[in-house]
């Protein structure tokens, strides 16, 4: 009895395997990784401004954050908050990529994330007026979903050498 129940066991897998993936639209993978690295670029360029705004405009109903051994989940609010404070008084005179992004996109679409490592640095006036330099290295990963066809940034690993 043992032995016939295997048999069919081994006869009935195929009938509840997954269909075959049907193969990748090159075209539209090609576009939403270029899509994502121009919100690489947008990040670039908001830093280099310092413009909270450009900065915020793939963000999300909520953020996920982990840095520093912890987890943090972030409104728009409390993300627009820390932003504004940490652009005041600040300039960036190095916000350049290391080495080339790692950008993937998944099979069906829906999610995309940018590896990254940069060189950062920055000047930013104290209490006093006086400015202070702050370099470092950050490697991270940027995640995005895909919400009503546009990218919305939803969490990030972040790590500073």
């Amino acid at each position: 009895m043992n032995r016939f129940l295997t048999v069919l066991l081994v006869a009935a897998v195929p009938a509840f395997a997954a269909p075959p993936a049907p193969p990748p639209d090159i075209e539209s993978l090609v576009r939403q990784v270029a899509e994502l690295l121009a919100l690489h670029a947008r990040g670039r360029q908001a830093h280099l401004r310092t413009d909270v705004d450009v900065l915020l405009s793939d963000a999300g109903e909520e953020f996920i954050s982990v840095s520093g051994g912890r987890v943090s989940r972030i409104t728009p609010a409390e993300e627009r908050t820390f932003f504004t404070k940490y652009f005041k008084d600040a300039a960036y005179e190095e916000w350049d990529d290391l080495e080339p992004p790692i950008v993937r996109v998944s099979a069906d679409g829906t999610m995309g994330w940018v590896i990254t490592r940069l060189r950062v640095r920055r000047t930013q006036k104290d209490a006093s007026g006086a400015a202070k330099e702050t370099r470092f290295v950050y490697a991270g990963i940027m995640t995005y979903e895909k919400r009503d066809g546009r990218w919305v940034r939803v969490a990030n690993v972040s790590t500073f050498e």
